[in-house]
């Protein structure tokens, strides 16, 4: 059974699990008309006397889930494949359960005394369409995928709960990066991008320390979720391990 919470509900200000799918669920409930959220309480069970055993966000046809207690993880997983439609995520007590592979992301976030240099350049900020391009340059995306990077980034800089970023040469930009998402003690960084022929000019690094730094005067810890391969360049930026969450879907990710 499942029931939806309501945006003004105090209980979402401090979300236990994963703090990046706790980061989107509250950043969902700060804004209205940025998803759904329900409380997972179990199939055949009421509610008297007991706790939530997880939570569920939906945007669209997507779907981001916690666990907030091991005995919640076989029913939520018969659960979620059954409303699966788009894609999950999925915190790692449903990952380790889940059958069939998917793709591991590490969530790396960057502590309070590490250093955040903004270096000294033109940014170009609410550029929510110039970031998704710079995205999909930067990397495969199909059609949906893209269409979807702009309704977030739009609803993200509209809600005052994320900025989007450009650094731009030769009269475009060329590299990117974006918060998309933000609670009450993190922000997610997302979308970073730097266009080929662009790399190695340090354009990357300035966009995620900008969008950093955005996070951190409002007293938020910056986070990202990235693949595997990704992760020395954030190490390299300042940011340490946290978690990790997991991404499955029928359709390239």
């Amino acid at each position: 059974m499942i029931r939806r919470l309501a945006y003004d509900d105090r209980r979402l200000r401090d979300l236990p699990g994963e703090p990046l799918l706790a980061t989107m669920i509250e950043s969902a409930a700060r804004c209205c008309g940025m998803g759904l959220l329900y409380e997972f309480w179990g199939v055949f069970e009421g509610r008297l006397g007991r706790s939530p055993k997880g939570l569920l966000l939906q945007k669209g046809h997507s779907l981001w889930a916690t666990a907030l207690c091991g005995e919640a993880v076989p029913e939520m997983v018969d659960f979620l494949r059954f409303r699966q439609e788009g894609w999950l995520m999925l915190c790692p007590r449903l990952a380790d359960a889940w059958p069939g592979a998917g793709l591991p992301l590490r969530v790396m976030a960057l502590p309070g005394d590490a250093a955040c240099p903004v270096p000294e350049r033109e940014y170009f900020p609410h550029t929510a369409t110039a970031v998704a391009d710079c995205d999909l340059a930067g990397g495969e995306r199909t059609p949906q995928q893209y269409e979807a990077a702009v309704v977030n980034l739009h609803l993200a800089q509209r809600r005052r709960v994320g900025i989007a970023v450009t650094l731009q040469q030769d009269g475009r930009p060329v590299a990117a990066a974006a918060v998309t998402d933000s609670g009450s003690r993190w922000g997610q960084i997302s979308y970073v991008a730097t266009l080929p022929g662009y790399e190695g000019q340090g354009l990357g690094r300035a966009a995620v320390y900008y969008c950093a730094d955005w996070l951190r005067q409002r007293g938020l810890t910056p986070l990202v979720a990235c693949e595997r391969h990704r992760e020395s360049f954030y190490a390299g930026l300042g940011f340490c391990p946290v978690s990790s969450v997991t991404v499955v879907s029928d359709e390239p990710v």
